[in-house]
């Protein structure tokens, strides 16, 4: 009899249980599952703007209790190394674990991006949100501003808090409340198409928010919130999202702001038997039902490697929205690869209608004792989720583009070299950074600082591959950039250097002193080099 393969879930949110509960079902019997979770509850989080007004709980639930229920063990840990040549995930308090299939699910980190705001992460920011409504009853602040932060795609909550702090102070009757909504979106929610935009636009109109469209917040001081581009708004408070950076794990290859790069089944590029689902990855919108959808697609994977299913159904985004708005329920459903231009209902579009879609995990939730099935009122919207491109702008006639001043980069390397050839190179050209090239595509980048992390680590120098340790997929532009994008791109990124890629394929890169002195930029004092 063949011993059950050993699945490692690292991770204790939505993903990770969508994963335990899927497997569960497709291969019963035939898998040991385990949780390493750091939090030993399981956290219901969308309800958590809800709160704030009196009009839902934050749920939690004991997460052992739910694993055993699952079928599943829980090691209170978390994983912050993967050897993925011994198949094996080393935690924070020192456990070697080893897997025949390992599952990153273990979410992002919240940081706020304007000082001076609330920054409404969700649970653990409700009584901070209902202290503001409390100053709103007495009379202690009139002019707040909601605002979106530049690299927040997930905007959704942002809208639910206009909404419901505007039912608030008409239910109230407190007529000298000014809202206002700040995102950077060129239509509130684009991503869900022109309907749900013309929709949102008429509930924030009825509900007197004022939307600024196409900027977001920079500084916030003596009253006055900056904008960027320009202008500024008058703001007793301001609440923001948060922007999400995933966490690191030595051994795994991650984007700049820790995000592990999957293909269609959930697999880490370059890492057999890894996968990762949920806002670790670097799949753009953070949403539950985002990673739920990851999940099964990751957990089917995992049951066709044990040989209990044929035919993995690959990851395929559609997202569900419920918004809060404290109105009468409205169901907005767009069907993108028809051709179709969204349809608006007043019935729910799924079952159970919750905040929380998940093929597993709603029903497994709903069936627990004292758990709402039916949602808050709100707008409930579905579309496919198309992914993001490469940053690439058409220039001007007239304007120089990034094909004008590339030039190619003295240090491309293979995934496969070992972290002490590549350093041994960085020396001897004495550069601070390798571009990886996987025949001719761009894949990642090598930085010193990379290097420094992986050599604190201990790793063997001669072992360790590139591929365990860049940072995978770099920001890059065209040719066809224009300077000027170029220049703003790299700004916002704070980064020096910026690859240069055509049709997918590395041509080389340019620098920031480059294109200032390109566009008689004056550099100033402090840019690094």
């Amino acid at each position: 009899m063949n011993a059950r393969r050993r699945v490692l879930i690292a991770g204790g949110g939505v993903a990770a249980l969508e994963a335990t509960l899927a497997l569960h079902q497709l291969a019963p019997g035939a898998l040991e599952v385990e949780l390493v979770a750091s939090e030993p509850r399981f956290w219901y989080r969308p309800l958590a703007v809800a709160e704030s007004f009196g009009l839902g709980d934050s749920r939690s639930f004991d997460l052992a209790e739910l694993a055993q229920r699952a079928g599943a063990l829980l090691t209170l840990d978390s994983v912050v190394a993967v050897d993925a040549h011994e198949h094996a995930a080393l935690t924070r308090r020192g456990a070697r674990l080893g897997y025949d299939s390992l599952l990153l699910a273990c979410g992002a980190t919240p940081r706020a991006t304007l000082d001076g705001a609330l920054t409404f992460r969700g649970p653990g920011d409700t009584t901070r949100l209902a202290d503001l409504v409390a100053r709103l009853d007495a009379g202690e602040a009139t002019r707040i501003v909601v605002a979106v932060p530049p690299g927040a795609v997930w905007s959704l909550p942002a809208y639910e808090l206009a909404l419901m702090l505007a039912t608030h102070c008409e239910q109230g009757g407190l007529d000298d409340v000014r809202i206002a909504l700040v995102t950077p979106e060129d239509e509130p929610l684009v991503l869900f198409g022109p309907d749900a935009s013309a929709a949102l636009r008429v509930l924030l109109e009825e509900h007197r928010i004022a939307l600024h469209t196409g900027f977001f917040a920079a500084d916030l001081r003596g009253g006055a919130l900056t904008l960027l581009p320009s202008g500024t708004i008058a703001a007793d408070c301001v609440v923001a999202l948060p922007v999400l950076r995933g966490q690191r794990i030595d051994g795994v290859p991650q984007t700049r702001d820790g995000f592990v790069v999957v293909d269609e089944h959930c697999r880490v590029e370059g890492l057999a038997d890894v996968y990762a689902a949920g806002d670790i990855t670097r799949f753009p919108l953070k949403q539950g039902g985002i990673a739920a959808q990851q999940a099964d697609a990751a957990a089917a994977a995992i049951a066709a490697d044990a040989r209990v299913l044929r035919h993995p159904e690959p990851f395929r985004p559609v997202l569900r929205g419920l918004l809060l708005t404290g109105a009468a329920p409205r169901y907005l459903r767009r069907d993108v690869a028809a051709g179709q231009t969204g349809v608006v209902a007043l019935d729910p579009l799924w079952w159970p209608p919750a905040k929380l879609v998940g093929r597993h995990l709603a029903p497994f939730l709903a069936e627990l004792d004292d758990v709402r099935l039916e949602p808050p009122e709100g707008l409930s919207i579905e579309v496919e989720v198309r992914r993001p491109t490469r940053f690439e702008d058409e220039p001007e006639h007239g304007e120089r583009t990034l094909a004008d001043v590339v030039a190619p980069w003295p240090l491309v390397v293979a995934p496969e070299d070992t972290l002490g050839e590549v350093a041994q190179r960085m020396r001897v050209l004495d550069v601070g950074s390798a571009l990886v090239s996987d025949f001719g595509r761009l894949i990642g980048i090598l930085t010193s600082r990379d290097l420094l992390r992986a050599f604190a680590g201990r790793v063997h120098s001669s072992e360790s591959r590139v591929r365990e340790w860049m940072t995978a997929e770099p920001v890059s532009a065209s040719t066809h950039t224009s300077l000027e994008r170029a220049l703003a791109l790299m700004h916002e990124h704070e980064i020096h250097h910026l690859p240069v890629v055509e049709d997918g394929r590395l041509v080389g890169m340019v620098g920031m002193r480059t294109l200032t002195r390109a566009l008689d930029v004056p550099t100033g004092i402090g840019l690094g080099f």
